[in-house]
């Protein structure tokens, strides 16, 4: 059988809602074509007055914290030592690829001349917030690549890089966590120099710290979402225990966000608060809904050890999120006068972008082995030479053998 038709029998074989992530992917690039071909003027409708607009909002200022479940649960388990959330962490550093991936090409389609994105590594600007947004999201896109390079090599058998990748891994999760940190806090940056225009119940000076918190709270609400979705549609193992772990530590997190956030809002903030209707009904919507409410779900036991509500929960703090960022970056911002709306073109790339995220984690975790947990007793040794993991010999990263028995010692 050729390779073509074997890929052929496999598309036909996969679920109608993955050809239907398919097809929204394919709309999506055709979009993405004719805003390259006829411009950003003539395919948006950005302008003087909104220069940045849905690209920016969700594609990179919400897409960043929505991915950030890599470094916070590789920081948990790496540097905190709860090594038993380690099953989580695979699935988390795809969603983190996948997202930072994703976002790197978003952030071209919004340039006025993407041919010279790469100036950014040439002519330093190290004033700039969005220097150092552009170099971070670059060194950790680099760093998740290096994770993901792990399954990639379990499922190839290949014995070196595998051994050298998970004798790296301590440097990187570090990397990471460091990372993540300087471009999470300055994507609330951005957003200081819009003194008078940014409303006054987003804008004060502690954005950049509010942006962080939230990405860490957002970014383990994703874990859970995820490890349930899978578990539901994906036939993978329950993970509702690990998931209770990581439940506890979401009213710790969400109490100190909102604590900074009104502290923020009522102690640096200068007023008037509540001038606009609209923008008030969002700021309470955002923060009853998005956060206070979910810190108080959290809280309860009840609802941490239970599945249903627990993934409720989750997704009120990504809605929270989610609002927060379009508060912040276009609704807080929009001239009552002059509303700006996405073109048909803008919305299909979003959408685009959303279904292949979604598509290529699917086949990721349909095709390479994110969900198995390789044991703490790894032989980290590097080999003598370069090669093939050997099926009928004793394999190290599993301690087993062939038949079934385990090994102790493996270390």
């Amino acid at each position: 059988m050729t390779a073509a038709r074997r890929i052929t029998n496999e598309v036909k074989s996969f679920h109608p809602f993955i050809k239907l992530l398919m097809l929204l992917v394919g709309v999506g690039v055709v979009a993405s074509l004719l805003r390259f071909v006829y411009g950003l003027g003539a395919t948006t409708n950005l302008n003087d007055t909104y220069p940045w607009g849905l690209w920016i909002s969700f594609d990179v200022v919400t897409a960043v914290p929505l991915a950030a479940g890599a470094f916070t649960l590789g920081a948990i388990v790496h540097c905190f030592g709860i090594k038993k959330l380690e099953p989580l962490v695979r699935p988390a550093i795809v969603t983190g690829f996948l997202g930072y991936s994703l976002v790197s090409i978003g952030l071209l389609l919004d340039l006025g001349q993407p041919q010279r994105g790469w100036h950014v590594f040439r002519y330093w600007n190290v004033h700039s917030p969005m220097f150092e947004v552009s170099m971070c999201v670059a060194a950790y896109t680099t760093v998740l690549f290096l994770e993901f390079l792990s399954p990639v090599c379990e499922k190839f058998g290949l014995h070196l890089p595998l051994r050298l990748l998970r004798w790296i891994e301590m440097p990187l999760v570090v990397a990471a966590a460091a990372i993540s940190t300087l471009h999470q806090s300055t994507l609330g940056t951005f957003f200081l120099i819009a003194v008078d225009k940014l409303h006054n119940l987003w804008y004060n000076p502690l954005l950049p710290l509010l942006f962080w918190i939230s990405a860490i709270c957002t970014g383990m609400c994703i874990i859970i979402i995820e490890a349930s979705a899978c578990h539901k549609w994906m036939g993978q193992p329950n993970e509702g225990t690990l998931l209770r772990t990581l439940a506890k530590i979401m009213p710790w997190t969400l109490g100190l966000y909102i604590f900074v956030r009104l502290f923020s809002l009522f102690a640096l903030s200068d007023g008037p608060f509540f001038d606009r209707p609209v923008l008030t009904l969002l700021f309470f919507i955002e923060l009853g809904f998005g956060f206070i409410l979910p810190f108080f779900m959290f809280a309860q036991k009840s609802i941490r050890k239970n599945d249903r509500r627990r993934v409720i929960a989750a997704c009120l703090v990504v809605f929270g999120l989610v609002l927060n960022r379009f508060n912040v970056s276009m609704f807080g911002m929009m001239d009552p006068n002059q509303i700006y709306y996405p073109s048909l073109i803008e919305t299909l790339v979003t959408i685009g972008i959303i279904a292949g995220h979604i598509l290529f984690f699917v086949l990721i975790a349909r095709y390479f082995p994110i969900f198995e947990h390789h044991p703490e007793t790894v032989d980290y040794s590097l080999p003598d030479q370069f090669r093939k993991i050997d099926s009928g010999e004793k394999s190290l990263e599993t301690g087993t053998f062939p038949e079934g028995e385990t090994v102790t010692g493996a270390r």
